[in-house]
């Protein structure tokens, strides 16, 4: 088998997160490489939904490469994909909060927040609760596969209502209407969950 600083580019797809975590916990800097080629694209997609600014975007891979340099070990995920994509929106989230409002683009990240606020106001708390991974991952299987991409469209990658509409042919009032319902029926899943919100 060829040693990891020997992979070519086409074998780096068929790394999987467990050999990924290995060679990070190896300090093995080949594993930023691998992460940076399977997953650049959505850390970039992440920001640029924020932003759209391709600048801010770069940064924030770079600062999430950083961050699972810096975090694995002791941390041990089990998909790199949502560990990276957590890290990006903290990132990506850290910097809008520091930039001056008035001088911001005009974002959605505001009116996600302020969505979600109705759910619950520690939403850093909650993406970190195994409890509420598992009660979003039976929330997300039992809606419809179109309800499912709206809701991952507007909470997981800050998409705008009018992109959503527009990707899915639907009027903005019809997303927004199917966003209200969702939200109400994941707070009432939370509530069974026993997580106050």
């Amino acid at each position: 088998m060829k040693a990891y600083n020997e992979l070519e580019s086409s074998e780096v797809n068929k790394i999987n997160d467990t050999e990924i975590i290995k060679m990070l916990f190896e300090r093995n800097e080949k594993a930023l490489e691998i992460i940076q080629e399977q997953f650049g694209k959505l850390i970039r997609r992440i920001s640029m939904n924020i932003f759209n600014n391709i600048e801010y975007a770069n940064e924030c891979l770079n600062d999430v490469l950083l961050d699972v340099w810096n975090s694995i070990p002791p941390t041990s995920p089990l998909s790199v994909a949502s560990y990276v994509c957590m890290l990006s929106r903290r990132r990506t989230i850290d910097v809008l909060r520091k930039e001056n409002a008035d001088k911001r683009k005009s974002t959605d990240y505001k009116s996600v927040e302020i969505e979600l606020a109705a759910i619950d106001d520690g939403l850093d708390d909650l993406i970190d609760s195994v409890n509420i991974t598992q009660i979003l991952n039976v929330f997300l299987a039992d809606i419809s596969a179109t309800n499912r991409e709206i809701f991952i469209s507007r909470y997981y990658d800050f998409e705008s209502i009018k992109s959503i509409s527009t990707r899915l042919h639907m009027t903005e009032n019809s997303v927004n209407t199917r966003l209200t319902r969702m939200r109400e029926k994941l707070k009432k899943e939370l509530l069974k969950g026993g997580i106050c919100v």
